[in-house]
């Protein structure tokens, strides 16, 4: 006689419709968690861009929408515009930005700009034409919204200067690669925060260098410290200057190379301002090609011809040495309250910078 078979077991539809709902309860709470973040967003926006007004910096768009869900926060700004006041007054103004954060990284933002801009010195009516491949700007910032970090990248950029009457358009600067990157260095001696900065300049070409002689593709590499110089408000240099002097605010140059087919330069350094606005530090320089160089900028005007001799002369009070791998002229350079030291011999006085 065969055994009954055993009954199959009964479905269980719980385990099915636990884990549904959890997953339709995590969906509706982030979607609420992410409107009600993209909503804090759009105030924060807006609370930054009243700051940043107040400090000389008007940001605009003429659209602006906000979007991203569910893992990102996307804002797209139609004909973005940048106005500094309080200096040098300009209007910057590209055809669209879109800016990303990762919700889980709000303070880290990074957009892109698309070309071409439009670039106005407001004081004297001058405009200028911008073009890249690619400009993408990233910045960090504490939980304050007071910025930590910026970086900025710009590949194939133009800038141009437009002519009336249809005619091309003047080339003033070109360079395969531009990059500049900032971030605070907060101060130890009680004195205002300063900016660790690094910039470089790849296959660069400029008709303005071309006429004092030097020929590009030039690259160019900087490195160094400001110290108490966190207060990025625009005003006048004068003023700045005195503002950074006032707080005891040190220069320190790591490196600055400036490469082109004829002529290699560096500089490394120290320098600062005392309460007269007097320079004082040093510097060691080094040249190669300077000869080539003084008679570039002799052809081009650029120096008084009683001059030149003087520049070339100076070439022989410096060392032999090597820069940037070719063989040139060392220089050590020093400030004391304005006075211009050569080898340590007064060659003239620098006039106060305020």
């Amino acid at each position: 006689m065969t055994a009954p078979a055993a009954p199959s077991p009964r479905p269980k539809p719980w385990l099915v419709i636990v884990p549904l709902s959890l997953l339709v309860i995590l969906g509706v709470v982030w979607s609420g968690l992410w409107f009600y973040a993209a909503n804090r967003a759009e105030r924060e926006i807006d609370a930054w861009m009243g700051r940043e007004a107040r400090l000389g910096r008007i940001w605009s768009c003429g659209e602006r929408s906000l979007g991203g869900f569910p893992f990102r926060f996307e804002l797209r700004c139609a004909k973005a515009t940048l106005e500094t006041r309080g200096g040098d007054a300009m209007r910057f103004t590209a055809v669209s930005a879109h800016a990303v954060a990762q919700v889980w990284a709000p303070n880290h933002l990074v957009a892109e700009f698309q070309a071409p801009a439009r670039v106005e010195d407001l004081n004297t009516g001058t405009a200028y034409a911008a073009n890249w491949s690619l400009l993408q700007m990233s910045g960090v910032g504490d939980l304050s919204g007071r910025p930590e970090r910026f970086s900025l990248q710009a590949h194939d950029l133009k800038l141009e200067q437009p002519q009336a009457g249809g005619a091309p358009a003047t080339s003033l600067v070109s360079a395969r690669l531009f990059e500049f990157h900032a971030r605070r260095a907060p101060a130890t001696d009680g004195k205002p925060d300063g900016v660790d900065y690094a910039s470089g300049l790849l296959g660069g070409e400029s008709a303005l260098l071309a006429a004092f002689g030097i020929s590009g593709p030039v690259d160019m590499s900087l490195q160094g410290t400001v110290t108490a110089s966190a207060d990025l408000r625009p005003m006048p240099v004068a003023q700045r200057l005195k503002a950074w002097a006032d707080a005891g605010g040190v220069a320190r140059l790591d490196r600055f190379v400036i490469t082109a087919p004829k002529v290699a330069t560096s500089a490394t350094g120290i320098v600062a301002l005392d309460p007269q606005g007097r320079l004082n530090g040093k510097l060691d320089l080094g040249f190669a090609g300077i000869n080539e160089l003084v008679q570039g900028l002799n052809k081009a005007g650029a120096i008084p011809k009683e001059v030149a001799p003087i520049v070339g002369a100076l070439a022989m009070v410096g060392k032999p040495g090597t820069v940037e791998g070719r063989k040139g002229t060392t220089f050590a350079l020093g400030f004391e309250t304005g006075t211009l030291k050569l080898a340590g011999f007064p060659v003239g006085v620098v006039p106060s910078l305020f």
